[in-house]
C-alpha cells in the first residue's frame, strides 16, 4: 500500500496532547510533587452526611436562585458616610480615652429606681393604650366660656360685697414732696466753692503782678544780702525758661566766680 493511498483513519495522529499542555506542564508537575510529598490525612465522612446530602444540595440550589433574584445584599450606607468616617473614628477614640480617665459619667439614679422600674413601664404602657382607645379626656368647655369668664367672676365678687359699697373706688395718686432745705444746702455749697476759687485766683494773679514791677537788679541785691533759699524758690516759680536761658548766656564766668566768692 502506497503512502499516499492510506485510509483517513490512519492519517490522524493518535498521539495528540491537549492545548497548552507543555506550557502548564511545569506547574502541574510541581503541584503533583507537593501533593505526593505532603502527609496523607485520613478523612472520615461525617455522621449523617449522606442522609442530609440531598437536603444540603437543594438548599444550596435555592440559595443560588435567591442570589440571582436579589442583586443586593440589603445593606446600604448613609450619604457622606465615608467622607466623615475618619472624623467619626477620631471622635470615638477620643471618647474612649475620656472614658478611661473619667470613670463616672455624672448621672445617678434615684434610690429604689430599678425596684419600681417595671411597674412604671407597665403603667406607661397601659396609659398609652387607653389614650389610643379613648381619644378625648371627657372634659369640654361650653361655648364662649372663656369670653364671658371675666364678667362672671366680677359679678360673683360684687355679689358678696355690701350693697352700700360704691361700685368703683376712686384712686388718688400721692405725690412725694421733696423738702426745699436740700436744694438750699446744695446751692450754698456751690456758692462757697465758687467764691473761694475766685479769690484764690485773684491772689495768685496779684502776686505775679507785684513781682513784675520789681527790677532784676533789686532782686539780685536782695538775694545777695539774704541767703534764704525759700525766697529763691519763690522767685524761680515766676521766671520763664526762656528768661533763664537768656540770662545765663549773658553772665560771664568771671562774674559768677566773683559772686560765689562774695557769698561764701
Amino acid at each position: 500500500m502506497e503512502a499516499n493511498n492510506l485510509p483517513d483513519s490512519l492519517r490522524v495522529n493518535p498521539f495528540d496532547v491537549p492545548k497548552d499542555y507543555f506550557k502548564d506542564l511545569n506547574e502541574s508537575l510541581i503541584a503533583q510533587v507537593k501533593l505526593e510529598s505532603s502527609p496523607k490525612e485520613i478523612r472520615d465522612v461525617p455522621v449523617g452526611y449522606f442522609e442530609k446530602l440531598q437536603q444540603n444540595i437543594l438548599g444550596k440550589v435555592a440559595e443560588e436562585k435567591l442570589k440571582d433574584q436579589i442583586k443586593t445584599d440589603g445593606f446600604s450606607h448613609p450619604d457622606g458616610y465615608f467622607s466623615s468616617l475618619q472624623n467619626n473614628i477620631l471622635l470615638k477614640v477620643t471618647e474612649d480615652n475620656l472614658k478611661s480617665k473619667v470613670t463616672q459619667d455624672g448621672f445617678e439614679t434615684p434610690s429604689l429606681y430599678f425596684n419600681e422600674f417595671n411597674e412604671q413601664i407597665a403603667a406607661k404602657i397601659i396609659t398609652d393604650n387607653l389614650k389610643q382607645v379613648v381619644t378625648t379626656d371627657g372634659f369640654e368647655a361650653p361655648n364662649k366660656y372663656f369670653e364671658s369668664l371675666t364678667a362672671k367672676i366680677t359679678k360673683s365678687i360684687h355679689a358678696g360685697l355690701p350693697s352700700d359699697l360704691p361700685a368703683e373706688v376712686p384712686i388718688h395718686s400721692i405725690k412725694r414732696k421733696i423738702p426745699w432745705n436740700k436744694y438750699a444746702v446744695a446751692a450754698s455749697l456751690v456758692a462757697i466753692l465758687g467764691i473761694g476759687s475766685y479769690f484764690g485766683f485773684q491772689n495768685s494773679t496779684q502776686e505775679q503782678k507785684n513781682l513784675t514791677h520789681v527790677s532784676d537788679q533789686e532782686i539780685i541785691n536782695y538775694l545777695a544780702q539774704t541767703g534764704n533759699s525759700d525766697d529763691l524758690l519763690y522767685v524761680a516759680k515766676y521766671i520763664d525758661d526762656e528768661d533763664i536761658v537768656g540770662t545765663n548766656g549773658k553772665i560771664k564766668d568771671k562774674d559768677i566766680e566773683d559772686y560765689l566768692k562774695y557769698t561764701l
